[in-house]
């Protein structure tokens, strides 16, 4: 399938929707497999709301950093919207703007330079599948052929331990990382600490498959990947930044982690006890109260329950806590993202010492790692989820990323175990899915 790039009309984008057959064209995942590796991919997919999107090519970009990036890129989509032109039928979904940020405000760099500081593309070709069936919708040009191949299978995931593909000097430095975070909350300076590390692996896999592998082993996840030659971010994440739908707000708090077991006996017993940690428990305190303050800023009042509940993953367990809000007209999601992110879940509190930390003694660019990756459409519905579980694709190789939550009582081995259990999530299925290329 090629994809060139588009020139607007002089006053905007016109856009063409339509349903689409069943078949291999139904599903957004083959439209990808079947694109070029070196036009821009955006996919998305959360199997439990029964929905999946791909956006290929670009009509138009829009590339923003520094301190006012989210608010920049408010006005940016609200612009571009205001221009486009959709023609469809009565029912039809709205086109899309991809979106994703770097955790800082600044461009990432070396390998994560082409993803930059901030991104919104308005796709060229976008499908979307949703309970009514399936979209085609083609901005400023026809789509082109629709692909006839089947995405691919699911991969079967391996035998992995990432303690086998991390060097002892490597592990040795988290848990440095994890006994100055305690230091620094001890001497008062921080309430809690988030600190990362990094696992390189040989090897690109290949794209399609390998989100075939996520979607299928991660049905609770939202898998998503951004593909901008030449590197692609790819992961499958359960934490939900903000997702708007017409005044309503949901966000969440996920916060507090167990490891899960295959006995349900050990397994209940395991989450009993991750509700009742008071280190626990204090983790994910932290968390909720920064939601909160953050959407009061905005003059949202939020709501929750008052005690979290367990949300139960493939190999691993958290503290989550729903919340929601309505929202007034005037305010946009992606000004909403730009007030929680990032939530002490993966920044730390206070922000700045945290920060201060991370830049000092991590020793790695998170680029959009733990970032806000999502979409919104011309309504202003959409959803953003903070990108982890995820993996850097470069030329070479693939680099895994993960972090845990330091509280007083945190251990620097069992943090270190912690950080194993994510990086697993994404270890399996990039090996699989680049056995034999």
């Amino acid at each position: 399938m090629a994809l060139t790039s588009r020139a607007a009309e002089p006053d905007g984008w016109s856009a063409t929707t339509v349903a689409l057959p069943d078949g291999p064209a139904a599903d957004p995942l083959a439209w990808l497999a079947a694109a070029p590796s070196d036009g821009e991919r955006w996919f998305w997919e959360a199997p439990e709301q029964g929905v999946s999107w791909v956006g290929l090519g670009v009509a138009d970009s829009i590339d923003v950093d520094g301190g006012d990036r989210f608010a920049e890129a408010s006005r940016s989509a609200g612009d571009l919207f205001d221009t486009l032109k959709v023609d469809g039928p009565a029912g039809a979904p709205l086109p899309r703007l991809a979106a994703g940020f770097g955790f800082d405000d600044h461009p990432g760099r070396g390998r994560w330079g082409p993803l930059g500081a901030g991104r919104l593309v308005l796709p060229a070709v976008q499908v979307l599948r949703r309970d009514d069936g399936a979209w085609l919708t083609s901005v400023g040009g026809p789509a082109g052929p629709l692909p006839t191949r089947r995405a691919p299978d699911p991969i079967p995931l391996p035998d992995t331990d990432p303690a086998d593909w991390a060097s002892p000097a490597a592990r040795h430095h988290y848990r440095h990382l994890v006994q100055t975070a305690l230091a620094a909350i001890a001497a008062g300076e921080l309430v809690k600490a988030v600190p990362c590390r990094s696992l390189t692996v040989p090897g690109r896999p290949g794209v399609a498959g390998l989100l075939a592998t996520l979607r299928d082993t991660y049905p609770a996840c939202t898998t998503f990947c951004v593909g901008r030659h030449p590197v692609t971010f790819v992961g499958s994440t359960p934490e939900r930044l903000a997702a708007v739908d017409g005044r309503r707000l949901n966000t969440a708090a996920l916060a507090g982690s167990a490891p899960r077991s295959p006995l349900p006996g050990v397994d209940d017993a395991i989450g009993q006890g991750l509700l009742t940690s008071p280190k626990e428990r204090s983790e994910h305190a932290v968390v909720v109260e920064a939601i909160d303050e953050a959407l009061s800023g905005l003059g949202v009042v939020p709501e929750h329950p008052p005690e979290p509940t367990l949300l139960r993953l493939h190999g691993i367990q958290h503290l989550h806590t729903p919340i929601r809000a309505e929202i007034r007209p005037s305010l946009s999601l992606l000004e909403v993202v730009g007030a929680l992110h990032p939530t002490p879940a993966v920044a730390g509190h206070p922000r700045a010492r945290a920060n201060q930390l991370r830049s000092e003694h991590e020793g790695f660019d998170r680029g959009w790692f733990a970032g806000p990756v999502g979409w919104v459409d011309a309504a202003g519905h959409g959803e953003f989820r903070v990108a982890l579980r995820s993996a850097l694709i470069d030329e070479n190789d693939t680099t895994l990323y993960a972090g845990a939550g330091v509280v007083p009582g945190s251990d620097p081995d069992r943090e270190l175990l912690e950080t194993d259990m994510k990086l697993q999530a994404m270890l399996g299925p990039v090996l699989a899915s680049t056995a034999g290329r």
